[in-house]
């Protein structure tokens, strides 16, 4: 058994930390044992029946469920998930997530629930990005600092970060303990 070393997923590949993030931070979608996509921060998931993946397969649009606080009581938008692409598809930030953006041509925001990305080709699957535990969105306010080669001497957030998931970290130490408390806004 290991405890986790981090509270994001971007910086670390490892399943003890995704899982353990997954309780504070939070995907547009997930999903669920029979690997069928669920919902999460979405009001739906995106399909080529609901108009949310273009005909020719090189976009989705994704609605984000009305009124979604953060744990600090900031309100959710779509302009957290444009920052999330950016900050991990910054070439010098080392997202261990990258992969999870590949043909990611654009990602911007339509409306504040609102957010499109285009793709250089079609992509026949296009939930890659902020789809499931490895691509959650942080928080603009929190993280806007820490892009590109500063990502590495975030440690305040990527130890506390702060989230939209059912509980807040109130104490982490590195590959010892994480202690929790309930999110009031979740």
């Amino acid at each position: 058994w290991q405890a986790p070393s981090i509270m994001t997923p971007c910086p670390s590949g490892g399943t003890k930390d995704i899982e353990a993030a997954s309780m504070v931070i939070e995907p547009l979608g997930r999903y669920d044992p029979t690997g069928a996509l669920v919902p999460f921060l979405a009001e739906e998931i995106p399909t080529v029946e609901n108009g949310g993946v273009s005909e020719d397969l090189t976009s989705i649009t994704w609605k984000i469920k009305e009124g979604l606080l953060w744990s600090d009581g900031t309100p959710f938008t779509s302009a957290d998930v444009v920052f999330t692409a950016e900050y991990c598809m910054d070439p010098e930030g080392g997202c261990a997530q990258l992969a999870k953006y590949s043909g990611v041509e654009t990602v911007e925001a339509i409306d504040d629930l609102t957010v499109k990305v285009t793709f250089s080709q079609p992509t026949p699957n296009p939930y890659g990005p902020f789809m499931g535990g490895q691509s959650p969105i942080l928080q603009k306010a929190q993280f806007e600092n820490c892009k590109g080669a500063a990502a590495s001497s975030c440690t305040e957030q990527n130890f506390n970060p702060i989230g939209t998931g059912p509980f807040m970290v109130t104490e982490f130490r590195p590959n010892d303990v994480i202690s929790m408390e309930a999110n009031p806004n979740y």
